[in-house]
């Protein structure tokens, strides 16, 4: 009989990193994942096992994190890591997995997912955003279609031209700017946000600095007084090069200009630039950048309880978010995964 239990580290971790058996890295990424980021030190990691006759067959992990709804604090979680033993699928296992889930946050949120789980999960309530796109340049085209899609970047550019750039000292740095200046940074502009995940220096170190596997840089753009005002967080790897968040002003095209800017100047050798966002005047700023953006669109869902939020509250669940690329547990795993396979001859020889 199927039943869920709470989770029991010693009892269940290795159960479950066996259910992802072809993500060679999972134990690796575990900690990190899953146990130090500011939410589980906080509220503790209590994912969703289901066992049958004591042997896990289920699971879905969480990441608890601070939010803005509706631009007040709250509770949340990303729902990631949803897998079901291949020999139980289309029992009800994977429904109830994530009726047991709908009882932990008030606010559950998953971005990424595979179509299957968006069928579940729409089934189940969870409402999909339609504001999250995937920007792309291509520099060095490799068939036919790169060199159509850079003739159609070209028109991009010139349609959605933008005005004169604003004035920033701009760095790229290894490390993030002090505790101090984050979190000063995030006080400063965090009024201007609707729904966002709060990006306060215990996060950003966190999910950035921390990870055991990834490695990020960062562009800080100062004013001519000094003072920060915003940062950008890049991934590079293969000549590819992803703007995957951003700590600054909710509204202030100028500055996202010069950000996007100076990525492309920093990296002046890329093969192509990326990046995943709800934000509508960094779209335009990357259109205006030679950037195009893609027909399919990243699939984030969200959740709210009726439990808690009214029904127009419940209704508008999906709408009024800045989500970045690096918001997305697939960020997350993306790099852990392009890292472990750069580093797999070196592990086969030891």
């Amino acid at each position: 009989m199927v039943e869920i239990k709470p989770y029991d580290d010693q009892c269940h971790r290795l159960q479950v990193q066996a259910l992802f058996a072809d993500v060679g890295f999972k134990a690796e990424l575990w900690d990190y994942q899953f146990t130090v980021n500011p939410g589980a030190k906080a509220r503790g990691f209590q994912p969703v096992v289901a066992e049958d006759s004591g042997k896990v067959i289920g699971f879905n992990g969480v990441v608890p994190v601070s939010i803005l709804w509706n631009g007040k604090p709250c509770d949340a979680l990303w729902s990631c890591d949803f897998k079901v033993k291949d020999d139980y699928r289309g029992q009800g296992v994977g429904r109830l997995i994530k009726e047991s889930l709908a009882g932990m946050s008030p606010v559950l949120m998953s971005f990424g997912i595979s179509p299957v789980a968006a069928i579940v999960l729409a089934k189940m309530g969870w409402q999909a955003s339609r504001d999250v796109h995937f920007l792309k340049r291509v520099c060095r085209p490799g068939s036919a279609r790169d060199v159509a899609l850079m003739v159609y970047q070209f028109l991009m550019a010139i349609l959605n031209r933008s005005a004169g750039d604003a004035h920033y000292q701009i760095a790229e740095r290894d490390a993030l700017p002090s505790a101090s200046e984050v979190d000063e940074l995030w006080q400063e502009v965090w009024a201007g946000y609707s729904k966002a995940v709060v990006r306060d220096w215990a996060y950003m170190d966190w999910r950035y600095q921390q990870h055991p596997l990834a490695n990020y840089r960062f562009l800080e753009l100062r004013d001519d007084a000094g003072a920060l005002r915003a940062i950008g967080v890049v991934r590079a790897r293969g000549g590819q090069v992803r703007l995957v968040d951003y700590l600054g002003p909710a509204q202030d095209k100028p500055l996202k200009q010069a950000l996007v800017k100076a990525m492309l100047s920093h990296w002046n050798d890329a093969s192509a630039y990326s990046s995943m966002t709800s934000d509508a005047e960094f779209k335009q700023v990357m259109k205006s950048c030679g950037f195009y953006q893609g027909r399919e669109q990243p699939r984030f869902y969200v959740w709210a309880s009726p439990h808690t939020f009214g029904p127009e509250d419940c209704d508008q669940a999906p709408t009024g978010w800045f989500i970045m690329g690096g918001d997305s547990d697939g960020e997350l795993l993306q790099a852990a995964r392009e890292s472990w396979n750069d580093n797999a001859t070196g592990r086969e020889d030891v």
